[in-house]
């Protein structure tokens, strides 16, 4: 998986606000403890801190005031799991999507990446009917179905 990706998954588990050891998000996230350290250091570059704990029970713990990963109910964090799960099998999703130019339309994205900005997710991803990688909240998707059909790393954006 791509960095964003590996940090984005210590995030989800640490969301918990649990101490986990160095070993165990290692483990989880399937990388070194090294990159484990380093993936730190860049979320508090960029202002997501972590409490960091010695000895035999230590490891990392998110700060108690920290709401970077608040999904806002159930139905969303289901859905960013299983938009996370196809991203990782490549898996398209069928999407009705609503947004304030087009309004509600029906849309066959291959999703790449999951991301947080101002508090609102959002899943990077090549979409079939605009031909081009767009950008969908996931709040204005009202409805989606994964699809058992996969696409290749290098879409072909057609002219």
């Amino acid at each position: 998986m791509s960095k964003i990706a590996n940090m984005l998954n210590m995030l989800q588990i640490l969301k918990d606000k649990k101490i986990h050891s160095l070993a165990s998000l290692a483990e989880d996230i399937e990388v070194s403890e090294r990159m484990i350290r380093q993936y730190k250091t860049e979320l508090e570059q960029a202002g997501i801190y972590l409490k960091s704990y010695t000895g035999k029970y230590g490891g990392y713990q998110l700060y108690e005031n920290s709401n970077f990963l608040k999904i806002e109910n159930e139905v969303k964090e289901k859905m960013y799991i299983i938009m996370r799960e196809a991203i990782s099998k490549k898996n398209k999703i069928k999407i009705k999507y609503e947004s304030v130019n087009s309004g509600l339309t029906e849309r066959i994205i291959h999703p790449a990446e999951l991301f947080l900005y101002i508090d609102k997710w959002y899943i990077g991803a090549f979409c079939e009917l605009r031909n081009e990688i767009r950008l969908f909240k996931l709040d204005n998707i009202k409805k989606y179905e994964v699809l058992n059909e996969v696409y290749l790393d290098k879409t072909t954006i057609k002219k």
